[in-house]
């Protein structure tokens, strides 16, 4: 059976995502997890928060609690949990999260961004010029713009914590009100269930991160 790895920038084992995933990788595939944030202490994750100089990033502990992280600080942990995953011979390895980060990771297997994955597929969609963007934390609005501004003419963000609420009318209000011709929820904290509640509430399509790279993994290997 092949192996493939997956890394949270959280704890593993992210079962929140496995709900998802687990149809599209089917039985041919055996995922091994590994998180950034695997064996640290509370103090040292607490080390790890956004000082103001970096990228947010969001993701979730073992226990379910949401963690606010800097980018930069948890890449060195990153490309350690890349290494070790290569060690017990997956075939690619897939980031659960939707950061814009650095390719400066050393790896020997295919490594999948799923930034650059939900990027390359609205780029390639024909008649969108208004694209509602779905993201956790308020810190991450203009790091959102600047990544979509590039795509698309004009960008519509909006707030909406998956750790924190399984809905949120207030986006989806704000996304129908803007008329946005799509929506993609740019984190991968974001469930099928979230999605199905947006698209719904909206009448638009809503790209969900989570799935769309997770068939990426499933096609290369």
């Amino acid at each position: 059976m092949k192996r493939v790895g997956a890394i949270t920038i959280g704890q593993a084992p992210r079962t929140d995502i496995m709900e998802d995933i687990v149809d599209i990788l089917g039985k041919e595939l055996t995922l091994v997890q590994a998180g950034a944030l695997d064996g640290l202490t509370a103090a040292e994750i607490e080390a790890l928060r956004p000082d103001g100089t970096g990228n947010t990033l969001v993701s979730r502990l073992r226990d379910g609690t949401g963690v606010i992280l800097q980018e930069q600080k948890i890449l060195p942990l990153l490309q350690q949990r890349i290494l070790e995953l290569e060690e017990q011979g997956v075939r690619a390895i897939l980031l659960m999260c939707t950061g814009e980060f650095p390719e400066g990771f050393r790896a020997s297997v295919p490594l999948i961004y799923p930034s650059k994955v939900i990027c390359g597929l609205v780029a390639g969609l024909d008649n969108v010029t208004r694209l509602g963007v779905i993201t956790p934390e308020a810190d991450q609005i203009r790091d959102i713009r600047r990544k979509w501004e590039r795509i698309v003419p004009e960008v519509v963000p909006v707030l909406w914590n998956p750790y924190h609420e399984e809905r949120s009318r207030e986006a989806a209000d704000r996304l129908r009100e803007a008329r946005v011709d799509l929506a993609v929820m740019d984190c991968f904290g974001y469930s099928k269930k979230m999605r199905d509640f947006a698209a719904d509430a909206i009448s638009r399509p809503v790209i969900l991160s989570r799935t769309i790279a997770a068939r990426v993994l499933s096609e290369i290997v």
